[in-house]
């Protein structure tokens, strides 16, 4: 299983040689890594070649590599074509999706983003923990009383004071940063179980080609809320005028915290494998309740 994660922030080469990444840095020494080692490169200068070779390479180790645009927040990702052996299988029980199936699919994602919403307020100690819990509990087939919308309200103005999702500052940078990181891997592992990612559960934008990773990734955006709390929380206020490159190295270790998911303890990296896999388990049973979702580590098993 890889599990390095690269942050290119010089410029430089980056190429192949004998199985391992070698990059040749403008100044100082070249550097090398296993390929098969590494899970994720981030390309944060914009001053950065790569060979053709050592593009195939990463797509058949299943590695996913992402640039960055001016704010320096991912903007793209490059990822490997389906290599799954059972494609056309996969395909046509994804094309074969009921609206039923789909609605109450989308049901458990809701309910778990907000019972770990839920979490994220309890562990800074704000009581909205229980309201939130209590939205959870009550989301229907669909979401069709758009529950996630209530909670999101509750919840950002318990979470960070005066912040509006969306504004040009610190914190959003942050969670786009974030976001960004997890949704790219999420989108690597559809890829992987051989799910098509334009067919999305909820999301069904005709210009997105990974609707299935902006439903995935829901249950997943509070523990990126829970980092950027934390992570701001250290700073002094002068400190958060823009978002730096040790503060982008903080957030990209999140891929190698630790959840719950089907029963058991991993890294936030695997159980967007296990996502997606779980998925495609939950497409042949034809039974939603197949799909596992990750949650906070936690003594109360009802969490």
């Amino acid at each position: 299983m890889s599990w390095r994660i690269i942050m290119v922030s010089n410029p430089g080469k980056l190429s192949v040689e004998n199985s391992q990444l070698l990059y040749q840095p403008l100044d100082g020494e070249s550097i090398r890594v296993p390929i098969e080692d590494i899970s994720t490169i981030i390309l944060e200068t914009k001053y950065a070649t790569l060979t053709s070779a050592l593009l195939s390479c990463l797509a058949d180790a299943g590695t996913v590599l992402f640039s960055c645009g001016d704010n320096h927040i991912p903007n793209g990702a490059f990822h490997p074509f389906h290599k799954h052996s059972r494609l056309s299988e996969i395909a046509k029980i994804q094309k074969n999706w009921t609206e039923p199936f789909k609605k109450r699919v989308w049901q458990e994602i809701i309910q778990s983003k907000i019972s770990n919403q839920a979490y994220v307020l309890k562990i800074i100690g704000n009581e909205n923990s229980k309201k939130l819990k209590m939205i959870s509990g009550r989301v229907q087939s669909g979401d069709a009383k758009n529950h996630e919308a209530l909670a999101a309200r509750i919840y950002w103005e318990s979470i960070f004071t005066n912040f509006k999702r969306g504004n040009e500052d610190w914190i959003n940078s942050a969670l786009n940063y974030g976001y960004a990181i997890i949704r790219g891997c999420i989108a690597r592992n559809i890829t992987g179980a051989g799910l098509i990612g334009c067919f999305g559960l909820n999301h069904s934008s005709g210009l997105n080609a990974f609707n299935l990773a902006d439903d995935l990734i829901e249950p997943f955006r509070a523990f990126v809320d829970l980092k950027i709390y934390q992570l701001f929380e250290s700073l002094k206020p002068q400190e958060t005028d823009m978002l730096k490159p040790k503060e982008k190295q903080e957030i990209v270790k999140i891929l190698t915290d630790l959840c719950h998911i089907a029963g058991e303890k991993t890294s936030l990296l695997n159980a967007s494998e296990t996502i997606a896999f779980s998925l495609v388990s939950a497409s042949r049973t034809k039974d939603y309740s197949d799909i596992k979702l990750p949650n906070f580590l936690t003594n109360d098993k009802k969490q």
